[in-house]
């Protein structure tokens, strides 16, 4: 068997925050758990840190948070960070790796796909910290140069103007930067008939017997980047039940861009746009999986979902961050 320095597989290498990050070191244990994710390979830490170490990036943060300046300089200051790590060349090992890496991932499935391209930093997706929507995901990648630029994407996302006042702020509760490492999560692309969101409690109320789901036409990014308002359900938890169900207005759709890579928005008809996008059946299965992964981290969780040709995939799955309940 091939060794890998900079990637790691399901069901080959164990969860590990410092290599994974906190959705990579997730997706392994919903893995490890049989609950159903897309196939998915994570380029590891050692990638992101290398790349860094060579720009001298985390000395040129802390020379910039030193003299902590106005907006348009943290703007400006973005801009350079991102410029160098979009024309930063990958050593001739990792560009090795990745094609050794793709072509073995592809002739497990058997077939071809498209690629989502996600960040996976280890402040990602833990109790403590709430990371979430700050980095990013980039979708319906179909080439190695469109995951190459997604790859360095990720890594950019780390020190958007927004990014880099969370990490001033985590700086200020003492974690440094060369402490914060990413991982790239590669996962087959979903393109989803219905997504959504599933909190394995109601986060309007903090209940801790109910669960609440968004869901909408279409891919979860609409949801995520509040493009749409979705449906709203809540379920009884510990007995299947609908409690209650709002229909959003749910005006467009994310869906898979039809002339190249990533994605596009457009409206839904408007006899979709009145009706629940969920079924009994959906509920179903859905409220299954919020019980099973919550078993699994044994904490609340906020999880996205997706479901094409009724089959559902768990995205990603992360803490539910600033509760005032007691875990």
């Amino acid at each position: 068997m091939t060794h890998y320095n900079y990637f790691s597989f399901l069901g080959e290498n164990p969860p590990s925050m410092k290599l994974l990050g906190g959705k990579g070191m997730n997706l392994f244990k919903l893995y490890d758990n049989d609950i159903r994710i897309p196939p998915c390979l994570i380029i590891n830490t050692r990638a992101y840190t290398e790349a860094i170490s060579k720009l001298q990036i985390s000395k040129k943060v802390e020379l910039f948070f030193s003299r902590f300046s106005p907006p348009k300089e943290v703007v400006n200051f973005s801009n350079n960070i991102k410029t160098e790590i979009f024309n930063y060349k990958f050593p001739k090992e990792f560009n090795i790796e990745l094609k050794q890496a793709l072509t073995r991932f592809k002739e497990k499935l058997g077939r071809e796909i498209s690629f989502a391209v996600r960040s996976s930093a280890n402040i990602e997706d833990q109790v403590q910290f709430s990371f979430a929507g700050q980095a990013e995901s980039f979708l319906f990648n179909n080439t190695l140069a469109q995951i190459i630029q997604s790859i360095k994407n990720c890594w950019a996302s780390l020190f958007s103007p927004q990014s880099l006042l969370y990490l001033l702020k985590i700086k200020q509760r003492g974690i440094e930067l060369p402490a914060i490492e990413m991982a790239v999560i590669i996962q087959e692309m979903i393109d989803s008939d219905i997504a959504g969101v599933l909190f394995t409690i109601n986060v309007l109320n903090n209940n801790a017997n109910q669960m609440l789901i968004n869901g909408s036409w279409g891919l979860c990014e609409a949801i995520t980047n509040s493009s749409v308002i979705p449906d709203l359900i809540i379920l009884d938890k510990n007995k299947f039940n609908v409690l209650n169900s709002k229909v959003g207005d749910k005006e467009i759709r994310c869906v898979k861009n039809p002339n190249g890579p990533f994605t596009i928005i457009v409206k839904n008809e408007p006899e979709i746009k009145k009706e629940l996008c969920l079924q009994h059946e959906h509920l179903l299965k859905l409220h299954d999986l919020g019980l099973n992964i919550e078993k699994v981290f044994n904490y609340p969780q906020d999880i996205e979902w997706a479901f094409k040709n009724d089959i559902l995939y768990a995205l990603q799955s992360r803490p539910i961050t600033n509760l005032s309940l007691k875990y």
